[in-house]
């Protein structure tokens, strides 16, 4: 590995170590239901229809979730991945 590879490795893991930290503290913040559409469509990737229909919940309240969590993410998150 090239030393500018291996800055570029290392600089990608802190950044993924910290974004798992914050998910992991910010989780109690938000109600399972809310939590649980973010972490499917966005961790695991998969299609917003299938986990509204999963949680009894819209589509729209999905993506809507998604929203928040992801906006509080980025709040935590400020200021560290500079």
């Amino acid at each position: 590995m090239l030393p500018d590879d291996a800055q570029t490795f290392w600089e990608t893991e802190y950044h993924q170590e910290l974004a798992r930290r914050a998910l992991r503290l910010m989780q109690a913040e938000f109600a399972p239901t809310t939590w649980r559409a973010c972490w499917e469509t966005v961790v695991q990737g998969r299609p917003t229809g299938e986990v509204a229909a999963e949680l009894g919940i819209s589509e729209n309240a999905v993506y809507v979730a998604k929203c928040r969590v992801i906006r509080r993410l980025r709040q935590e998150l400020i200021g560290l991945v500079e």
